[in-house]
């Protein structure tokens, strides 16, 4: 993608993901459905774990459309510590140098593709949260966990309450995330609200990762 993408084909262009992300996944939110599935906690729902997975994975296809050409990657995976012996939590998206130490079911047409990076390349490491309600629910101990294998972590979530938006950041940087982001605000009772804003912010981030 372009370094600098201003308000031409550039923006439009690195706006693309996220107009499609927030179009795809706010229709869930919203469907009637799925709420009551949800309300009901009846088996047959797709879980959150599987919608933060599907963020990831739309993360990833992003992050390495910025990153085209750089010597940077994105991938799912875990980091390895400096002597190989110990790995780190599961990483839903790892920015990191090119290359990696294992991978498990890579392939050309993978069903999985999780990849084993040497901590010495991760750059940033990502984790994504289908919804997030409230700042009670920000996990302090992740970051805990992640600071021997890599300095910066980001969190970023689907979702989250138009009014918990701020107090949810303001957590995150106290629990040790660099930064927070979400697609877009929703609760029960409104109308999803895209954070295009928050989208663009996201992306010039990931660019700086080129310097």
């Amino acid at each position: 993608m372009n370094d600098n993408p201003g308000t031409g084909y550039g923006r439009l262009l690195c706006e693309e993901p996220f107009i499609k992300m927030y179009a795809d996944f706010s229709s869930w939110r919203m469907s009637d459905f799925v709420k009551q599935l949800e309300a009901t906690k009846e088996k047959g729902r797709v879980l959150p774990f599987v919608r933060g997975l599907r963020l990831s994975a739309h993360l990833i296809y992003a992050v390495r459309d910025i990153l085209s050409g750089t010597g940077l990657e994105a991938n799912w995976g875990h980091l390895l510590d400096k002597d190989r012996v110990f790995c780190s939590c599961e990483c839903d998206v790892i920015i990191h140098r090119s290359g990696y130490f294992a991978r498990w079911d890579g392939s050309i047409h993978p069903v999985m593709d999780f990849k084993f990076i040497k901590q010495q390349d991760a750059v940033v490491v990502i984790s994504c949260k289908s919804l997030l309600r409230s700042r009670a629910e920000v996990d302090r101990e992740y970051c805990e966990l992640m600071k021997p294998f890599v300095k910066r972590v980001w969190l970023f979530a689907e979702c989250c309450g138009p009014r918990s938006a701020n107090s949810i950041r303001e957590q995150a940087l106290r629990c040790g995330y660099e930064k927070f982001w979400y697609l877009y605000t929703w609760t029960e009772g409104t109308e999803p609200e895209p954070n295009r804003g928050g989208w663009n912010e996201f992306v010039e981030e990931v660019e700086k990762l080129k310097q």
